[in-house]
């Protein structure tokens, strides 16, 4: 694999990858509050060596149009079949309801070797939010965009925008 566990900071979203007046506020390797729920909650699972994050927020209005808050993860695996069988539980997690409570999958265009999304809204009126998660594998890692903002103002093309930027950077670090 031509991913190393040096790379990971790099291929998270970078500041320079959000338009606008961004604050990045978390930073760094994956740790144990980090952790997602389900399956994948162990640290280890399926010969994962590390993961890194990046989240970012900015200010607005129900009137906001775009993502008021974004964040990139990326799990590095010894393998490609290791990616694989995280991205198939976080499929799972997502239809248990775990990742993302009640939402729908929604279809995207592939990312890297193959990728999935999911919606959600939560809260009713002009309050609503909406949350849209992009997961994929490439190799042996997976990656993940999740963005949040308003309903109406958040679209997924917001979030498949900030997950081909990222996907651009883990293509860089395969080769």
């Amino acid at each position: 694999m031509s991913i190393e566990q040096a790379d990971l900071p790099a291929i998270v979203l970078q500041p320079d990858d959000l338009q606008g007046d961004w604050l990045q506020f978390d930073e760094g390797p994956q740790a144990v509050a980090d952790t997602p729920p389900g399956t994948r909650a162990n640290t280890a699972r399926f010969g994962r060596v590390a993961g890194w994050k990046s989240r970012y927020r900015r200010s607005g209005t129900a009137a906001t149009r775009g993502p008021l808050v974004v964040e990139s993860r990326v799990d590095l695996f010894e393998g490609k079949d290791g990616a694989e069988d995280d991205l198939r539980a976080l499929e799972e997690d997502l239809e248990a309801g775990v990742v993302l409570g009640p939402g729908e999958r929604v279809d995207v265009p592939t990312l890297g070797d193959e990728s999935l999304a999911a919606t959600l809204r939560e809260g009713e009126g002009p309050a609503a939010l909406r949350y849209f998660l992009v997961a994929w594998r490439a190799d042996g890692v997976t990656a993940s965009v999740l963005v949040n903002g308003f309903d109406g103002g958040t679209r997924l093309a917001d979030a498949l925008e900030l997950a081909r930027k990222q996907q651009g950077r883990v293509e860089a670090a395969i080769g």
